[in-house]
């Protein structure tokens, strides 16, 4: 059952970026031509882009906890023995989680004093839409690597050994 609650997690992520990821891709090159082309600059383009790029970074950081993409230097860790680096690796998910709860409570409370406020060049966007990737990613995050955990303590975890 939560594997199956995960998959849909993890699919609707990918959707979300995939989707995200286009629209930014439109907006930007529609923006070139239209400054270009037409020497008609559509200014708001530009501010959805970037906010829209937030938002991506934000989700597919939480994707590559999933994927364990993060770049990581373990040239300490490689020199341990193989039960103290599944500890360490353990203790570092938990301090990674720990400092994502205090990023996800204040970007919650950064969104929130954000939400009435209007992007600068369009009022079709409030702020508080583009500073709640800032949660939701940090949520995200905490999900991902929450389900590494378990696996991280099983005898045959991929940690190099």
């Amino acid at each position: 059952m939560i594997k199956g609650i995960l998959f849909i997690f993890d699919k609707i992520t990918e959707m979300l970026i995939a989707s995200m990821f286009l629209i930014m891709v439109i907006l930007l090159f529609a923006q070139v031509i239209a400054r270009y082309i037409f020497d008609f600059p559509v200014m708001w383009s530009e501010e959805v882009g970037r906010y829209l790029y937030i938002w991506i970074v934000y989700l597919a950081a939480s994707l590559a906890f999933r994927d364990k993409k993060h770049l990581i230097v373990d040239i300490l860790i490689s020199k341990l023995k193989y039960s103290l680096r599944v500890k360490w690796v353990f203790t570092i998910y938990i301090l990674i989680i720990i400092f994502l709860s205090f990023v996800f409570i204040y970007g919650f409370q950064y969104a929130k004093i954000n939400w009435a406020l209007f992007a600068h060049s369009t009022r079709l966007i409030k702020l508080g839409w583009a500073y709640a990737a800032i949660p939701v990613g940090s949520l995200f995050m905490i999900i991902n690597i929450t389900r590494l955990l378990p696996e991280l303590l099983k005898k045959d975890s991929d940690i190099k050994k």
